[in-house]
């Protein structure tokens, strides 16, 4: 897979006003930290399309240059934390982590169920999927976007486990391998409500004494 370039603009300036005039303005605030860096940066649309197109994956490599001050640096980055808008739901906010190509860093790796259960398809079963995320451990350019799963065969009381999964002998497997990942259960019958009908009861008139 090509690694994602994107450029992003250093800035000085930080605090809620500020960023607010960025989204104003059509970029996007973010910070980037590392063992050697700390900066206030901000992001142009065309590199938050570059980040959409990844799916804002938070194990792909990711190679920003960062432009303005004092000069422009390049570096391997991932995404560590996003932020969105609580009624738009657009990106407000990214927090990038500098990384080393050299040294081994651990990361939380989407899981994608492949295929359909034959007991899903005849309707007897439901698939419950227990665990979305995967922790691992390796070199950042050893780390996939994510990790496929085909579920095709599984039947009804069968389940997945992170042993059965298979990983590149560059990763080490961080997740404790008899965490269940997914299983088919029975559909339980839908018992039809009981019901109940009231008997009639009628408000007596009060009883008229006559002289």
């Amino acid at each position: 897979m090509e690694r994602i370039k994107i450029k992003a603009n250093f800035r000085q300036e930080s605090g809620k006003e500020i960023a607010k005039k960025l989204r104003k303005e059509g970029l996007t605030p973010a910070v980037v930290y590392g063992k050697d860096v700390n900066s206030n940066i901000s992001i142009p649309v065309e590199s938050l399309k570059s980040l959409r197109s990844i799916r804002f994956s938070e194990s792909t490599v990711i190679d920003m240059e960062i432009v303005g001050g004092e000069s422009s640096k390049a570096m391997p980055v991932l995404i560590k934390d996003m932020q969105f808008h609580p009624l738009t739901e657009k990106v407000s906010h990214i927090d990038f982590f500098k990384v080393s190509l050299e040294e081994k860093i651990k990361v939380n790796i989407p899981i994608v169920l492949k295929g359909e259960s034959k007991a899903v398809k005849d309707g007897g079963g439901t698939l419950e999927q227990t665990l979305r995320d995967l922790e691992v451990e390796g070199l950042p350019l050893d780390i996939p976007e994510k990790i496929e799963v085909d579920i095709s065969e599984l039947v009804i009381g069968h389940s997945l486990h992170v042993q059965d999964l298979q990983l590149s002998d560059n990763l080490r497997m961080i997740t404790p391998l008899e965490t269940t990942l997914a299983t088919i259960v029975a559909k339980k019958e839908e018992e039809e409500p009981e019901v109940v009908i009231a008997e009639e009861t009628g408000t007596a008139e009060p009883e008229v004494i006559k002289e």
